[in-house]
Parts: C-alpha cells; structure tokens; sequence
C-alpha cells in the first residue's frame, strides 16, 4: 500500500476487557483491518481515563476500575478508513461496550514496507 502525502488517521478509543466473540475487541479489530487491508493499526494502553459514562478507570489501588483504556490508530486514505468503518461499527456494536471513533487529516512525511517476520 502506497500511502499519499494526504491520509488520514482514525483513532478508536475502548476498553481493554472489551470482549467480541470471546477475544478482546481491540485484537479483533486488527486482525479484521488487516484483513480489509489497512496501511497499518497501532494498538496503546492509557494510564487513565473516562468516557460517556465518566466511570474513572485507573491502575491506582482502590480505584473504580482497572479496566484500562486502549487506543487504536489507523492511517490510510480516506476511501479505505471509510470502508472500512462499517465493519469497525459493527463489532463496536455487537461488543455492547461503548466506545468513541475519530477521524483525523494527517500528512505522511514517511512511509516504507521493510521485510517481513517470519
């Protein structure tokens, strides 16, 4: 996949003990936008957050919640990140968890395919 100067990111924010299908949600997503083809998806772990239901989760002890928040960020071209919503939609959905997807213009100054791992 040849990335244009122009992309775009869409990040998706959810939490790590988000289930789909038995598997977490955030690995589930991956493996589906590989799949669709994407450029690429990164996967991190915050430290704090809250969202809709402004439940705090934190590791701090005798915290609300331990379930951690992840974000993931996808870039490709607006077409792709567009078709590929849907399905991304979809296992937000069926996962009954909540969640908050964005979309961002980026630039890419940088984008080369290295060897593959074996």
């Amino acid at each position: 996949m040849d990335l244009e100067k122009k992309a775009y990111m869409m990040k998706v924010y959810i939490g790590e003990s988000d289930k789909i299908h038995g598997r977490p949600l955030y690995e589930e997503i991956v493996f589906e936008a590989r799949k669709a083809g994407l450029a690429g998806v990164t996967v991190y772990k915050g430290t704090m957050s809250f969202g809709a239901s402004h439940s705090i989760h934190t590791m701090k002890i005798f915290a609300l919640s331990s379930d951690m928040p992840m974000i993931l960020e996808m870039i490709d071209s607006k077409k792709n990140l567009d078709d590929f919503y849907p399905h991304l939609k979809k296992m937000l959905d069926e996962s009954q968890k909540g969640g908050l997807v964005t979309l961002h213009p980026v630039e890419v100054l940088h984008y080369q395919k290295g060897q593959k791992y074996n």
